[in-house]
């Protein structure tokens, strides 16, 4: 037995009225829940100049664009747009924890629009006017942060739709990472060996 124990132990004994204090815990600290708005449980709350807007990744490996289309609508949903930077930060990060250490692509509510379809980059058709969002709630271009030199429409003038490139690393087969790249709606990332690049996940939004 140590010697502080022992001096403890007689100060209890001979002392009238002695007592031991015990040092309290301080109460263990929650965490604010996340502001959901008005959104349904699961859905992540943004506000846009058009109004609130709520949003869900949905992870699918290989998807279609139309197919992840379909699946958003099956929930009131269209496939998000991205108002900002704010957005796009949100669906990155989220996206690259859950599938680390893979990598992939993300499916984006956005189409070229109908006279830039047969074209590339020239001045009518550039990085801010090729594309419209199809949410019908993002505006401006604050969310179009495109990879270098893109959208260019190449592959026959094929890339019709765009997706969001998700990693952990600084870049995918040549493709920054948390940027946008123009790609078909269709396009078959492992049949044109390109599986590092493949569809991981597509974000649908509404209204609440």
């Amino acid at each position: 037995m140590s010697q502080n124990l022992i001096f403890l132990l007689l100060a209890i004994l001979v002392v009238p009225g002695y007592c031991i204090i015990m040092p309290q815990q301080p109460p263990p600290q929650s965490c604010p829940g996340e502001s959901n708005g008005n959104c349904e449980r699961g859905w992540k709350n943004f506000t846009r100049p058009s109004g609130e807007w709520c949003m869900k990744i949905f992870y699918e490996n290989s998807i279609t664009q139309p197919t992840a289309e379909q699946h958003c609508q099956k929930y009131d949903a269209t496939l998000s747009g991205l108002q900002n930077q704010m957005e796009a930060q949100y669906v990155i990060s989220t996206v690259t924890r859950r599938i680390y250490p893979e990598t992939g692509s993300v499916w984006v509510g956005m189409a070229r629009r109908s006279f830039c379809q047969t074209v590339g980059l020239t001045e009518d058709c550039s990085w801010a006017t090729s594309f419209q969002w199809t949410d019908k709630s993002a505006t401006g271009t604050d969310g179009f942060e495109w990879t270098c030199n893109q959208p260019d429409n190449a592959r026959g003038r094929s890339q019709q739709c765009g997706v969001l490139t998700v990693s952990s690393q600084g870049s995918v087969d040549g493709i920054q990472t948390g940027l946008l790249d123009d790609v078909g709606c269709e396009f078959d990332f492992i049949k044109n060996d390109k599986k590092e690049r493949d569809i991981k996940a597509y974000i649908c939004g509404k209204k609440p």
